[in-house]
């Protein structure tokens, strides 16, 4: 036979077929669609400009989306084929040989995927020009966002859509090769066959489930939070795929065991249509599952950002005008502290001949060493601070701590004050380079000292006078030539009345450039930064709203799309019943009762997965100096409120669709 004689065959299938077809195609399209604009944002320049860690975080959601894409399209795929091995079967009845049926397969599969790819991806980038100009007219943001593609991601959204679609053309081949005619005739017809447990994937599920949560809880490094993010989410996902497609079938196989509760119209029409659907629409489950924690998990961390900015300018510059003193290796904290007193005599004078007034100011030095507490010891060294994240050790000289503190502490040369961010130290000495010291602790610390500076564990050590803390840089660049450490000074200052502007902070650079200090300085404003930190954080927001709608599209497609397959699987048992003489009312408060709990599992799932979540988002937010966790707690739930509203319409709707479809 000819090649033109499968391409009409398949192009009439395809337009006889239209009815099926039509919501495949668009799915599919959608699902390309989701792919290319999430795969965009990992190359996109207002993406890359706002944080480095932005576009690992986006390959990260773009390798989910991935998974998610491959699993619907095999899962839509199953119900299509399923609805055509009638028409499959007949082919073969009336003459054509299996290589022939394969042919036509093909030949509709290249239409269909290279439809569905070519308009998924015109259908993404003008999905996402529109979003960006959408949400750049509502946030108002100071700088535009532009909304661009490159052809790097579009070839990558092609590759990844063709071998999903050719994979999805093997399994349909296999099918139709394995299965006799007589079988395809009666397939559309075929009922489901009750599912068998798996207890060994049920426990794989728990724990890959249990794995992810338990990174999340015990996670006590921000700096590390990147690469376990991604091990934890991969688990969750997996456990949460294990659990719906075992653990479900379990669950209501005991309940059909309970013959006291089971037999029974209600729970015996509900529970049997869940036992036999469950193996079919876990994958959906799952999806919406996954997809609904995504949208929680963006928008909360989003807004978190935006609506903790004023707290993130505090805790970034402590006071309205900052300015840091980095000396070399080789000068001494005496020496230090003349240049400090010089550099703020000269910015006072220069501030009073301008007509603004000094207030509130202070200075401490101090040298930052990382090491590992061992026993009562601290050994110094190379670390990894992904996977080894070694303790900070700040040390400053009592002179500065007792003019921050307001007191007048007195220590003999072999003590030391210490403070540790997250617990206190075993025993009352330490050692330090070979020295053995007593320790008096800290029991509350300067606010004006570290802040709230929790990214890594901190141990702050207070030096009897300056020639212990010149000893102590001494002794680790001894030790350490490769790479010495040295003196830092942080000065900080207010104006009286408020009388910082952009004009003041010029003012203070352009001195800071021409003056000949012996030292780097860098100079930094509160209110002179505030409008770029506004700017950076509603970019971040404008992303999470734009990830948000790209997540809930997926899931009311998921949705919308599970709903309509299982009502035309549903009609015929359905009207079975009511032949036999149950009455309607009865059957619809069954029927309903079942897609209740269908669409209750997922939304719940979310809220479990986002509670466990919130342990390794809030270490995630730390690293953009957000650290209430209250504000991060609230919108957390004001999300998971409005999106369970946004859900509940979706099963509203979605629900009178579906019993229009079994009645």
């Amino acid at each position: 036979m000819k090649n033109s004689f499968f391409t009409k065959m398949a192009w009439r299938n395809i337009q006889s077929n239209g009815k099926l077809y039509m919501p495949y195609v668009i799915s599919a399209v959608l699902s390309v669609a989701l792919f290319q604009m999430m795969a965009s944002l990992m190359t996109n320049d207002f993406v890359r400009q706002r944080s480095v860690t932005l576009p690992t975080l986006f390959g990260m959601g773009t390798v989910v989306i991935g998974l998610f894409s491959l699993i619907f399209i095999f899962y839509i795929n199953s119900f299509l084929m399923k609805r055509r091995k009638k028409e499959v079967g007949l082919y073969s009845v009336l003459g054509l040989e299996k290589r022939h049926v394969a042919n036509i397969l093909i030949i509709e599969s290249l239409i269909l995927s290279g439809a569905s790819i070519f308009v998924g991806i015109l259908t993404g980038i003008v999905f996402g020009r529109l979003n960006f100009l959408i949400l750049n007219y509502l946030l108002r943001l100071p700088d535009a966002m532009s909304y661009s593609t490159s052809w790097k991601m579009t070839g990558i959204t092609v590759l990844l859509f063709t071998g999903i679609f050719t994979l999805t053309l093997i399994y349909n081949i296999i099918q139709v090769t394995l299965s006799n005619p007589i079988r395809l005739l009666k397939g559309s017809k075929e009922g489901e066959k009750e599912p068998k447990s798996s207890p060994i994937l049920f426990v794989i599920g728990l724990l890959s489930l249990g794995a992810g949560y338990y990174i999340s809880l015990t996670i006590d490094n921000p700096i590390s939070v990147l690469n376990q993010f991604f091990v934890a989410v991969l688990l969750v996902i997996i456990g949460t795929y294990l659990l719906f497609t075992a653990g479900s079938i379990i669950v209501l196989k005991a309940l059909k065991r309970n013959k006291v509760f089971y037999y029974k119209p209600g729970p015996f029409i509900s529970i049997s249509g869940m036992l036999y659907r469950m193996k079919q629409h876990a994958a959906g489950l799952a999806n919406i599952s996954i997809l609904s924690v995504m949208v929680i998990i963006a928008v909360s961390t989003t807004i978190t950002l935006y609506a903790g900015t004023e707290e993130t300018l505090e805790n970034r510059f402590p006071e309205e005008n900052n300015l840091t003193i980095r000396t070399d290796e080789n000068m001494g904290s005496r020496e230090l502290e003349e240049t400090v007193n010089t550099i703020q005599d000269d910015l006072k004078s220069l501030s009073s001949n301008k007509g603004y007034k000094m207030t509130d100011q202070y200075f401490y030095r101090y040298t930052t060493l990382f090491g590992k507490l061992k026993d009562k010891e601290i050994v110094f060294g190379n670390f990894n601070f992904t996977s080894d994240a070694p303790t900070m050790v700040m040390i400053i000289p009592l002179e500065d701590y007792n003019q921050l503190s307001n007191k007048s502490i007195e220590l003999n040369d072999h003590e030391l004050l210490y403070h540790k961010s997250d617990e206190k130290l075993k025993g009352d000495t330490l050692t330090l380079f070979e020295t053995t010291y007593d320790l008096r602790e800290i029991n509350q610390m300067p606010e004006n000292l570290i802040g709230s500076n929790n990214i890594v564990d901190t141990l702050l050590l207070v030096t009897p006078d300056n020639s212990t803390l010149d000893t102590f840089l001494n002794h680790h660049n001894n030790a350490f030539p490769q790479r010495p450490n040295s003196l830092t000074a942080d000065i900080y200052w207010s104006l009286k009345d408020d009388q910082t502007d952009e004009a003041y902070s010029g003012l203070i650079q352009e001195r800071l450039r021409e003056a000949d200090y012996p030292v780097e300085t860098a100079y930094e404003s509160r209110d002179a930064n505030r409008a770029e930190w506004y700017s950076i954080n509603g970019g971040f927001l404008f992303i999470g709203i734009f990830l948000g709608g790209l997540f809930t599209i997926g899931a009311i497609l998921i949705t919308y799309y599970k709903q309509i397959s299982e009502g035309y699987e549903d009609r015929n048992r359905i009207q079975i019943m009511q032949k036999v003489g149950l009455d309607k009312k009865t059957t619809k408060q069954a029927t309903k009762a079942q897609v209740f709990w269908m669409f209750s599992l997922p939304i719940f799932t979310a809220a479990i997965h986002t509670a466990f979540a919130y342990p390794i988002v809030q270490k995630l937010l730390v690293l953009f100096n957000i650290y209430n966790n209250k504000l991060f707690l609230g919108i957390t739930v004001g999300v998971v409120l409005i999106y369970s509203l946004i859900y509940w319409i979706i099963y509203r709707v979605t629900t009178k669709k579906y019993l229009n479809i079994v009645e």
